[in-house]
């Protein structure tokens, strides 16, 4: 079942093919990449590269993340390895990483008003400081906590916890710290949707005019993102009074 991530991604990969089909390299002047330039109304030919390599990351990313969603910390074969555990811990910090740098290009080719609201938002979320904290400088995590003995701290998790499918983690040997995975999770797949969304519809606005079969299924996007159901082709929405 498609995320609502992958559903935006596959919108904007939907814009570009169509636009590839309609491309007539033996009658144009330039090269595909000036004249995806030109479409995008990007500033630079490596846009093109940059809207490919998002596109790639954040379908690679999302599988990551339905994987962690099915199977959580202990795995497909439900075999209880802390090994295990830590590895897919690990894979699903690095691969929120991944996608936040992902949709941080994307927030840059397409000149986005509130980048840097954006990237403020993304770097506090608690998926992301927990990858900073444990999957990137356990061991050197710069801080600024009055508490600090000294200009980094240093965290490890707990192994009991872990095991028990929890994140606990232990600042300086000394003071711990909680975190919801799920929580964190679904908090930070809210974001990046809410990127998602408004670099679609930025793309659908300038080369549509908010009109066509990429404006509808925009639409239906964003209301199944804001709670509406499909039942057999039918969008059922809930009102709330």
């Amino acid at each position: 079942m498609e995320t609502i991530i992958e559903k935006y991604n596959n919108l904007q990969k939907e814009i570009l093919s169509d636009f590839s089909l309609k491309w007539d390299g033996e009658n144009c002047e330039k090269t595909f990449r000036d004249d995806v330039k030109k479409f995008y109304c990007f500033e630079k030919r490596f846009g093109w590269n940059i809207l490919l390599n998002a596109f790639y990351v954040i379908d690679d990313t999302e599988f990551a993340k339905k994987s962690f969603k099915e199977f959580d910390l202990q795995g497909p074969s439900r075999h209880r390895d802390v090994g295990e555990r830590y590895l897919r811990l690990y894979g699903l910090l690095n691969a929120a990483y991944q996608q936040k740098l992902a949709v941080v290009n994307l927030l840059e080719i397409h000149k986005v008003i509130n980048k840097k609201q954006f990237l403020k938002k993304l770097g506090e979320t608690n998926l992301i400081i927990i990858r900073n904290k444990i999957g990137a400088h356990s061991t050197n995590f710069f801080s600024t906590k009055d508490d600090s003995e000294h200009k980094f701290d240093v965290y490890e998790i707990s192994r009991p916890e872990l095991e028990n499918g929890r994140i606990r983690l232990l600042r300086n040997q000394k003071d711990f710290e909680n975190y919801n995975l799920e929580n964190s999770i679904n908090d930070f797949n809210k974001l990046i949707e809410e990127i998602l969304s408004i670099v679609s519809g930025k793309v659908i606005k300038k080369k549509f005019k908010d009109k066509g079969k990429h404006y509808k299924e925009y639409q239906i996007i964003n209301e199944i993102r804001n709670g509406a159901i499909l039942v057999n082709g039918n969008r059922i929405k809930f009102t709330t009074k």
